[in-house]
């Protein structure tokens, strides 16, 4: 039976809109990340020094959600040794590339570039 106070079906909405809110908040991130890191490099910081910082305190957020008591399965050493080269391959050397170029580009140039990088990979993609 409805409820005339249509509660419930503000309680719905709310529910189907949670992913394009947390999509919208991930981009607002982004973009503050992106004019910090262009501010940062044109004052002189060195590009490395601030990827170093960015993935400490990247691990140091992650770290309590690690420390739960679940039960987890072992890791073998070669799953380790993949997840290893897959970020090292992955996000450490596109990290580098993108603050090595956005020294010479503005944050809106870069905001765009990441911007479509899922158009580039679906487009890819289909060519396999």
């Amino acid at each position: 039976m409805p409820d005339w106070h249509g509660i419930p079906r503000i309680k719905m909405m709310k529910e189907s809109m949670k992913p394009y809110c947390i999509a919208i908040f991930v981009q607002l991130i982004y973009t503050g990340m992106f004019v910090i890191s262009k501010a940062a490099f044109n004052h002189g910081m060195n590009t490395y020094i601030f990827i170093f910082y960015r993935q400490a305190v990247g691990s140091l957020v992650w770290l309590p959600l690690l420390q739960r008591k679940n039960a987890r399965p072992a890791m073998s050493l070669l799953v380790l040794l993949k997840l290893f080269f897959c970020a090292l391959i992955g996000i450490t050397i596109g990290v580098n590339l993108y603050h090595v170029s956005i020294k010479f580009t503005t944050a809106t140039v870069a905001s765009a570039a990441d911007s479509s990088l899922p158009a580039i990979t679906f487009f890819l993609a289909s060519l396999l």
